[in-house]
């Protein structure tokens, strides 16, 4: 997709992700206008006034192939808000002098309790959350100015932030039960056994809170929005 450059805009930057245009639907569900555009065709040049705040999307592939996919990390220091969500997360990190890996753990996959780091972040004011995870490679060394604000046994890094210009989850608040539990069956094959029961009945029986922070994260994404 072109970028249109002049309408108030979130935008998604896609990294191949199945999930794109649920986030972008979640988005425009809120009443917010979103656009689209490929890791592929965006560059910092191109990001301007007009845009509000900035999605990461996820994606299939693995940030430490940096030959599988292009990042002009210049967009991150624009300063405005830039969320990252599972791939984006990771992106994020990587690009700013972090570092990712793919867990000796496995899949974390379904509905993880995380500790939050602090009561009162830019994710709201918690101490725990339920959140849907879908993931192998995760964060295991955070950008130098990065503030931990989540993480649990599986996923030392599961949220950071960086100042108010960056916030990321390793977790996907814009999922919800049903689709997780389709995802999860499609992806059946590649997935340990016991890992895959325990997801589902994470699925089936768990609350998550996606909802719950989706407030919060919509506030930090229209910062720079004029009203």
């Amino acid at each position: 997709m072109s970028l249109d450059r002049s309408l108030n805009k979130i935008l998604i930057i896609d990294f191949g992700s199945q999930f794109t245009q649920l986030i972008a639907r979640r988005i425009r569900e809120l009443g917010i206008f979103s656009e689209i555009v490929s890791h592929k065709k965006i560059k910092s040049k191109d990001v301007n006034k007009f845009t509000k705040g900035i999605i990461l999307s996820g994606g299939p592939l693995n940030v430490y192939e940096i030959k599988k996919y292009s990042f002009d990390k210049n967009i991150i220091l624009k300063g405005l808000p830039v969320l990252g969500i599972c791939f984006g997360h990771q992106a994020i990190a990587q690009a700013l002098g972090g570092h990712v890996t793919k867990s000796s753990k496995g899949w974390g996959i379904g509905i993880k309790e995380i500790t939050t780091k602090k009561y009162s972040s830019l994710l709201g004011n918690f101490n725990k959350l339920n959140l849907i995870f879908f993931h192998q490679d995760q964060v295991v060394k955070l950008p130098k100015e990065a503030e931990l604000l989540a993480s649990n046994s599986f996923c030392d890094v599961a949220s950071f932030s960086i100042g108010d210009s960056v916030l990321t989850l390793q977790a996907h608040p814009e999922f919800n039960h049903d689709f997780s539990l389709r995802l999860l069956k499609a992806r059946k094959s590649n997935i340990e056994p016991l890992t895959y029961v325990e997801a589902v009945n994470e699925l089936k029986t768990l609350d998550h809170d996606g909802e719950l922070i989706t407030p919060n994260i919509i506030k930090f994404l229209e910062q720079k929005c004029e009203y």
